[in-house]
């Protein structure tokens, strides 16, 4: 009798132990599923939770750059492209003329880069020697839409807020912005963003370089982006 109930007593931790062990795994199974689902949710969540209605993997914007300094005038442009959208994160392309002075005169010069952001926060997360300085700051060609007078407009270029509203006619058609402006002591700048898009549409830029003011005015003139 003590055989048998012993032999009982193995067989019943045995089939214990294999019933704990599929149980284990179910378990384990099931929280794979929910993190992989739970991960695919927050990609989803997180590729959205900035997007504006516009974002497209082809989307650029031009602007005409002019350039005015001692009864000089010379016009330029300059481009931002997205290359290529991914898991929360844009691949732009930016082309810029910029003044590079000295003692002796003013002379643009061209500048290139290609970097990496990440569309819900809009920081640079990756790029070019160009924009190895801004690695960790934001974006400055599109802002949050949810704005109003006296927000809060981060970008690169550093922290300022909304100033005043101001009504620009620009890409044929005239769009109520927000004006955000920077005063240093080499210049000042003011920006114009959408108010329904967020993106930049014009810049105003005074530059202090040795003995020389540069007045640099940038418009936007063409783009594939629907407002």
């Amino acid at each position: 009798m003590l055989e048998r109930m012993t032999s009982a007593d193995v067989l019943w931790q045995e089939e214990a132990g294999s019933l704990s062990r599929r149980s284990t795994m179910i378990i384990a199974v099931c929280l794979i599923a929910i993190i992989s689902v739970s991960y695919a949710a927050y990609q989803l969540w997180r590729f959205d939770a900035d997007r504006e209605y516009w974002l497209k993997s082809d989307a650029y914007m031009v602007f005409e750059q002019s350039f005015v300094w001692n009864g000089i005038s010379k016009t330029d442009y300059m481009v931002w492209n997205i290359t290529r959208l991914r898991d929360g994160y844009a691949d732009l392309r930016l082309m810029s003329h910029g003044a590079n002075v000295t003692e002796s005169g003013v002379e643009l010069t061209l500048g290139e880069a290609d970097l990496t952001i990440d569309l819900a926060t809009r920081k640079v997360v990756n790029g070019s020697e160009m924009v190895g300085p801004y690695l960790g700051e934001k974006w400055p060609f599109w802002i949050e839409t949810n704005v109003s007078m006296g927000s809060v407009i981060d970008t690169w270029y550093g922290v300022t807020s909304v100033s005043q509203t101001e009504s620009i006619y620009v890409l044929g058609q005239r769009r109520d912005c927000w004006l955000a402006e920077y005063d240093w002591p080499s210049g000042s700048m003011k920006r114009w963003f959408d108010m329904s898009s967020g993106m930049l549409l014009k810049i105003h830029n005074v530059l202090y370089r040795h003995e020389f003011t540069i007045v640099v005015t940038e418009t936007a003139v063409m783009t594939n982006v629907e407002f």
